[in-house]
């Protein structure tokens, strides 16, 4: 009953201002003449047919004309009409009167005296006309008239509404008796549009909270609904565009096409159709493309497309009245509460534009109505549609607390359950740890195992000294073991190449992987060299890669059917050196052989294929290289460890070319410091990278 209150309050509040006012009529309006009533309204006659100019109207007689009552209505007509009047002075004494036509919005209204059968202009003004021109400064067409005393002037009213509803209140009344009427028009206007500009202000505010769809659509609507009041009641004609006719045509049929749209737009997101009445959504959006093409319609101003526009925009209005009650209340039907408000708005704006249709046809005549009757009503209507934009605000946030409270329980009983959990699974997971840990220990003992096998069977640096005197080895494996190794050897006495005991041999090797996987290649590709100096066939570094391939061949063909299903093998650089000679041979597996002397490098290039990767025969094996040594040469090999370590400014790879040139600059120091030198350079170009393989280099000064 609460909730009922005010809506009951409002309405019968706008039915007092309405009844109330219905008593202020037009002064003077009438059809016979009195002290009280110095303003007859002979009749109209439609300027059509066979009378064509004023001239023919002011000589026909008063019987010609069709009688009009006390507010002369046409309809929707984009004919002229002529109105005959008569004023009268009954007074002893000269007066100066203003008669008023109290509808702004005629695109014609011009005032003709009749003095015998003569019409003479006396004043031209209307919408088609600048502000400026009109005789009295009033948003009404005023013309002052000055009357003899005992006088009597007759006069011919041309007005035009160009297809708008043409409505012609007239009224002769004195400058004071104005000025006290305008008084009471001014506060009644300025309470109306305080509150459709509060109205305004508010609901834009509330959109910049919630940010809901409808609200904006609502804010569009009561800001053209503004400016269409602005336009009927001719104020933005006198302030916004004095100077414009296009304007001020265009402004009614406009603004209410865009009131409509924005309207219908508001009615589908506030009333949720899409979700409650999808088929009814449809038929509003139809309405609504048909008013955005009327909107368009009415800003091209010619006389056809602006009766067009202003029937249209008529005619939807008055179908969209009558669908939005019966639409409310269905949804009303879905329990959607603030719909009630909703449909107090529309039965208040119904009812008074029903009223003002009801004066239109002079079925229920009031000028206080004509004047204030759709402001009062669209008034209580946007106040009502605030009132429902708050409810449903107000609903959404309970709704949303209720869902805030609900989601509150279920994440405490989410979290309880997941404490829960969380302990039981910290508990696994230490458990799993401890067992990780210890596996993870075990395997680092086995490999730590495994790096002390590895370098067992690497030679120790006494044996490398006791076969080259002045050099250095530079091994740094990326992880505990390492996938590349050095190996060092002498031919055996009971195995001597090409008769020769007295051979020194070393090798540089880099098998495929590192880590765990890279050592057992390792190992077996140790096993091998050291097999080759005893092989049979093997007296050059050339046959000696040849027997290391098909022995790792043989070594990892385990397939059933005889043929190689792995991808495993290695780079080498294999060389001997004959110190009697100083005659250096060599052979490479895709690594090179670097020798630097005086300054210079010379390269011997090993052949461009891995160890292991395909059978060797006579045709096809390692090419031997061979190059006599002076005394004070160095000689240099290595893996691909060092040049392919990614670091620098740019992160990019160190390459071969920049790796000789730092060899070269540390070629003056001795072996040891070149080591030592290189080894800070490579720790230096990769920075904070991690070292991407293995890393074994080789370097002999020749004696």
């Amino acid at each position: 009953m609460k909730r009922l209150l005010l809506p009951v309050i409002i309405i019968l509040i706008a039915i007092a201002v309405i009844f109330i006012g219905g008593k202020d009529e037009v002064k003077g309006a009438g059809f016979t003449h009195s002290v009280k009533n110095p303003l007859l309204l002979i009749g109209s006659i439609a300027g059509s047919g066979s009378v064509s100019s004023v001239q023919e109207i002011a000589e026909l007689g008063d019987i010609e004309f069709l009688p009009v009552g006390k507010m002369p209505t046409f309809g929707f007509s984009d004919v002229p009409q002529y109105i005959k009047l008569r004023v009268f002075n009954f007074e002893n004494r000269a007066v100066e009167k203003v008669l008023e036509v109290k509808n702004p919005i005629l695109n014609v209204c011009n005032l003709y005296e009749i003095e015998g059968n003569t019409a003479r202009v006396l004043f031209k003004a209307g919408d088609e006309k600048d502000f400026s021109e009109r005789p009295v400064p009033h948003i009404n067409y005023q013309f002052p008239v000055w009357l003899q005393p005992n006088s009597t002037r007759e006069f011919i009213l041309k007005v035009s509404a160009k297809g708008e509803q043409l409505q012609v209140p007239i009224g002769l009344w004195t400058n004071a008796e104005l000025s006290l009427r305008d008084e009471k028009d001014r506060l009644l206007r300025g309470i109306y549009f305080g509150i459709i500009l509060f109205v305004l202000l508010f609901n834009l505010f509330i959109y910049l909270i919630i940010k809901e769809k409808s609200t904006l659509w609502y804010v569009f609507y009561v800001f053209a609904l503004l400016m269409l009041q602005l336009s009927l009641g001719g104020f933005a004609h006198r302030y916004f565009w004095p100077e414009s006719t296009y304007l001020t045509n265009i402004a009614n049929p406009f603004f209410a096409s865009a009131s409509i749209f924005a309207l219908i737009k508001f009615t589908q997101q506030f009333l949720n159709l899409k979700e409650f009445y999808p088929r009814l959504n449809k038929v509003f959006a139809l309405m609504a493309h048909l008013v955005a093409i009327n909107m368009l319609l009415a800003l091209i101003y010619t006389p056809l497309f602006f009766k067009i526009s202003v029937l249209s925009i008529n005619t939807i209005a008055l179908i969209l009245n009558a669908m939005i009650l019966p639409t409310v209340i269905m949804v009303m039907r879905k329990n959607f509460k603030p719909a009630r408000y909703f449909l107090y708005a529309f039965i208040i704006l119904v009812g008074s534009v029903f009223l003002f249709i009801l004066n239109n046809f002079g079925l229920y005549e009031s000028d206080f109505y004509a004047t204030y009757g759709l402001q009062i009503g669209s008034a209580l209507e946007v106040i009502l549609l605030s009132f429902a934009i708050v409810d449903k605000f107000k609903i959404f946030r309970e709704e949303a607390y209720t869902r805030l409270v609900t989601i509150t329980d279920m994440k405490a009983k989410a979290n309880e359950v997941l404490e829960k959990k969380v302990t039981e699974r910290t508990h696994e997971i230490a458990m799993q740890k401890q067992i990780v840990e210890k596996q993870k220990e075990e395997i680092v003992d086995s490999i730590r195992y495994a790096e002390r096998i590895q370098k067992s069977i690497l030679p120790t640096m006494a044996e490398i000294e006791g076969l080259f005197g002045d050099n250095f080895v530079l091994f740094k494996p990326r992880d505990i073991v390492s996938g590349d190794f050095y190996w060092f050897g002498k031919t055996h006495e009971d195995h001597p190449w090409k008769g020769k005991t007295n051979l020194r041999h070393f090798a540089a090797v880099d098998c495929t992987g590192h880590g765990v996987p890279g050592a057992l290649m390792s190992m077996l590709g140790h096993n091998s060299l050291e097999q080759c100096l005893t092989a049979k066939g093997v007296e050059s570094p050339g046959d000696a890669l040849d027997f290391l391939n098909n022995e790792i061949i043989a070594a990892l063909q385990h397939d059933s059917s005889g043929e190689l299903n792995v991808s495993d093998g290695m780079d080498i650089a294999f060389c001997t050196y004959d110190p009697d000679s100083r005659l250096l041979s060599f052979a490479g597996a895709k690594n090179n052989l670097y020798i630097l002397r005086n300054g210079e490098f010379i390269e011997l290039k090993g052949d461009r294929k891995a160890i292991g990767l395909e059978e060797i025969n006579a045709d096809n094996g390692f090419t031997n290289h061979e190059i006599r040594l002076d005394p004070g040469d160095m000689v240099y090999t290595f893996t691909d460890g060092y040049p392919d370590q990614f670091g620098g400014d740019r992160n990019k790879k160190l390459k071969s070319k920049t790796l000789l040139q730092k060899i070269a600059d540390f070629a003056h120091l001795e072996m040891d410091e070149q080591k030592n030198a290189l080894l800070h350079a490579f720790d230096e170009w990769r920075g904070e990278n991690e070292q991407i393989d293995d890393v074994c280099m080789l370097g002999i000064k020749i004696l």
